[in-house]
């Protein structure tokens, strides 16, 4: 009886380390991906929100860190040359909607409201003529 005991304990464990592992390989690679630029963006954008926001330490590295989750996947999207530039331009309002929600469970609810409020000065979207239409074609 011990022995089926030790074989589902052992077995248990088995399948924990299988599932935690592709998670954790998942974060490691994604901390990869905020590289140092990222993160001294992440900074000077915490930096220009402070002063009207007034976000204690722990919430401003919490304000940083999910500006830094957001600059990687913006970079994804201008950096990729299979979209146009109004595809582009509709994810990129799509991925700061998003970050402007997620802001919601770092913020309180006033300084979320000045945050959505400034957002737009601060952080804002660029148009499409912005993003890549040096690649695009003209036609008359």
């Amino acid at each position: 009886m011990e022995n089926k005991n030790t074989s589902f304990l052992g077995f248990s464990v088995l399948l924990f380390f299988l599932f935690l592992t592709p998670s954790l390989a998942a974060q490691t690679y994604y901390a990869l991906q905020i590289d140092r630029k990222i993160r001294l963006k992440a900074a000077d954008i915490t930096a220009e929100y402070q002063p009207r926001l007034v976000m204690g330490p722990e919430q401003a590295l919490e304000f940083q860190t999910t500006v830094a989750r957001f600059l990687v996947k913006k970079k994804t999207v201008e950096e990729d040359r299979s979209l146009s530039p109004k595809a582009k331009y509709e994810l990129l309002k799509q991925l700061s909607s998003r970050e402007t929600s997620a802001m919601a469970d770092v913020l309180e609810s006033y300084r979320w409201q000045e945050y959505m409020r400034i957002k737009k000065e601060i952080q804002p979207i660029p148009k499409p003529g912005a993003i890549g239409m040096e690649d695009a074609i003209v036609i008359h």
